[in-house]
Parts: structure tokens; C-alpha cells; sequence
């Protein structure tokens, strides 16, 4: 529609609406002008594993050496080199639903069986359904937190539970904590690995720029892992994609070492937001939203409204899916119905667009809505 001209209110965006801190553009024009623009060591420069080394230590609690470090094109290859490195064809990989949509299509990438259960009404994974799960097969539990789509932030008692019984049975954790800088009202993240300290040698940590730095184009994710984990894993990305992008590197390297000020005025403002759209959803009747506290997304179920029909198309709303088509075509807004993430009767809101965006999509919404019966 955008290409045709048509105004859209696209509140399906998986990215920051920011722009990376400014001493990373800097260190990346720098870069650029002075030429150090070549081939790095596959798993990334020593500098940028060190700055990584100390960012995990301080805002996750955990201590790594640079040789446990991975630099990767994104956390997204880094989750499939980390589960190339760890499953074989037959094995199963265990992902709390609702979940984000690549999971399960990156474990079948790795040859492996995505294996998605269901979590309680407040989006929490339990241990008692993960072991009725479980099979002889199980090999990864694949976690995130904070969570997309659902904004929800891992209590440390959840934590312990998941990582206990992952140790038990020695299956691997792989903790994608791509949002862990972006909390609100007071929530703290913890991290698995953390918690429950055994799983520091047998699992895999995810981190990146995108989310907390506003650098998704840059394309600089990161993992840690136990040495000879990190090792195989950068000799599979030195074959699949050779070395990460020696710039973004560079960027990384400023981002995390003095980008601190515009990473907390960036996760201000989506708390702030998170506030408004929350606000805005519940003021609607029979909608239910939880209230975010992290990432930067907003997951409503459509309760009263399944099963009701828009009068002037016909249309009968039968999930998240039904109404995000619904919307897009009559009223211009988009999002993500919740069939993508694991969960049909609920859809996926963004807050990374301005307030001005938001009020209107709501009160669109809004409007919608009433007009079902």
C-alpha cells in the first residue's frame, strides 16, 4: 500500500524507531575514511569480544573470557550457528509458545523437531508441562526474555525452575536476551545463565546490537558459550559467512563502551509508550492486555471479540489474523496477528513509532471494533 502512496499506521515494526548512538556513527565513519574496512578473525576482533566481555559482565552478572565470545551477523545466525552446533537430525528443541516466529523455522534449519509448548495465561513457561514434553530426544530449551511477542520479563523464581530442571536432564539452555536492556516499571532482568550458575558451562547466551542500540541494519549480534562451544561455533560461521562486518564492528565497539546515555533515553521512551498503547487497549471494552515490561511490543487477546462479524464487509473475526486484515484493509493500520507467534486469538502491537502514531492507530482501532457485532 505505501508503495501505491497509501498512508499506513504500521505498528508492526521489530525495530527501534531510533537512530544508533552517536559515537557509533562516528566510529563507523572513522572507520570507514581510514580504511579498516577488511576481513576480521572470523569470531570478531579481540577488541570488540573484550567491550562485549565487559558489557555481559556488567549488565547480565556473568563473567566470559574473549575467547568465549562469537561475533555474528545478527543474533538471528547466531541462534542457528549456536543450534548447528548443537542438535543433530532427530533431535528436539523445546520453545515456550507464544514465541518469536523464526524459532521454530531456524530449528529446522539445524534438521532438528521444534517442539512448542503452550505457556500459562501470564505467558510464563511451567516446568510441569516442559517435562511432560520432554522426551529421550530433547536437547535445547530455547528461551527469551525479555519476551517477543508478549513484553513479558522471566521472575528469577521461573528462572531457577527452567534452569534446574534443564540441568537435570542435561538439556542445553539457549537464552536469547537480545531485549535485556529494555525493562520497565521497575522490572529486572535476569538471566538463566545467571541464575542458575551450572548452566554457565553447558548453554549459550544472545545478545546483540539491534534492539538496545537502535543498530539492526549494522547487523551485529553476539553469543558466549563454554570455549570449545565458542570455537566450533566460529569455525561454522567461518565457512557459512566468514568474518562479521568489520565497520559495524568498529560502531559496536563506541556503542557499548559510551552509547549508555542514548540506550537509557531510548528505553525511557518506550516505557513511556508502552504506558499510552496499554492504556489505550484496555480502555476499549472485552479487549485484555497484560502490561509490557520489556521489549517494545504490546500482545492483546481479542476475548469478547472472537466470533463477532464486521457489518459492512461481512467479515467474521475468528482470530488475531482475521483483524489484522481487517484493519489493514479498511482502516491502515497494521500489525501481527498472533497465529505467526503461537497464540490465533491475539495480536502483536509495536510501540516503536511515535506517540502521534500511536493515538491514531488506537483510536482506529478503536473504532473498529465497536462497529463489530
Amino acid at each position: 500500500m505505501r508503495a501505491e502512496g497509501i498512508e499506513v499506521l504500521a505498528l508492526t515494526a521489530g525495530e527501534p524507531d531510533f537512530t544508533p548512538p552517536r559515537a557509533a556513527e562516528e566510529a563507523g565513519i572513522a572507520a570507514i575514511r581510514e580504511g579498516r574496512g577488511k576481513y576480521t578473525p572470523a569470531s570478531g576482533t579481540q577488541t570488540l569480544r573484550e567491550a562485549i566481555c565487559e558489557h555481559i559482565q556488567q549488565d547480565i552478572g556473568l563473567s566470559y573470557a574473549p575467547s568465549e565470545i562469537v561475533v555474528t551477523n545478527g543474533a538471528k545466525i547466531g541462534i542457528a550457528q549456536a543450534l548447528l552446533a548443537l542438535v543433530q537430525a532427530g533431535d528436539e528443541v523445546v520453545i515456550p509458545t507464544p514465541s518469536w516466529t523464526s524459532y521454530p523455522e531456524i530449528v529446522g534449519i539445524a534438521d532438528a523437531t521444534p517442539v512448542l509448548v503452550p505457556c500459562g495465561p501470564d505467558h510464563l513457561p511451567r516446568v510441569a508441562d516442559l517435562e511432560a514434553a520432554r522426551t529421550p530426544r530433547t536437547r535445547v530449551l530455547l528461551l527469551n526474555t525479555p519476551s517477543n511477542p508478549t513484553g513479558v520479563v522471566y521472575p528469577e523464581a521461573t528462572l531457577r525452575e527452567l534452569g534446574e530442571w534443564a540441568l537435570a536432564h542435561d538439556i542445553v539452555v539457549l537464552s536469547d536476551e537480545i531485549y535485556a536492556a529494555l525493562t520497565f516499571d521497575g522490572a529486572v532482568h535476569r538471566s538463566p545463565l545467571a541464575v542458575v550458575p551450572g548452566l554457565r558451562e553447558t548453554s549459550v547466551w544472545i545478545g546483540g546490537m539491534s534492539k538496545a542500540y537502535a543498530m539492526t541494519g549494522w547487523r551485529m549480534g553476539f553469543l558466549a558459550a563454554p570455549e570449545p562451544l565458542a570455537k566450533k561455533i566460529g569455525a561454522l560461521q567461518s565457512q557459512l559467512a566468514g568474518s562479521p562486518c568489520a565497520i559495524s564492528q568498529e560502531a559496536s565497539v563506541a556503542a557499548l563502551r559510551e552509547g549508555a546515555a542514548e540506550r537509557e533515553a531510548m528505553r525511557a521512551a518506550f516505557e513511556s509508550r508502552s504506558q499510552l498503547v496499554v492504556e489505550g487497549l484496555r480502555a476499549i471494552p472485552g479487549l485484555e492486555c497484560a502490561m509490557p515490561q520489556g521489549a517494545f511490543y504490546a500482545f492483546p487477546s481479542l476475548g469478547a471479540y472472537l466470533g463477532k462479524t464486521e457489518p459492512t464487509t461481512g467479515r467474521r473475526i475468528d482470530s488475531g489474523d482475521d483483524l489484522a486484515e481487517l484493519l489493514l484493509e479498511l482502516d491502515r493500520v497494521s500489525f501481527i496477528g498472533g497465529g505467526a507467534f503461537g497464540k490465533p486469538d491475539a495480536f502483536r502491537l509495536s510501540f516503536a513509532a511515535s506517540e502521534e502514531v500511536l493515538r491514531e492507530a488506537l483510536r482506529r482501532i478503536a473504532a473498529r471494533l465497536a462497529t463489530l457485532s
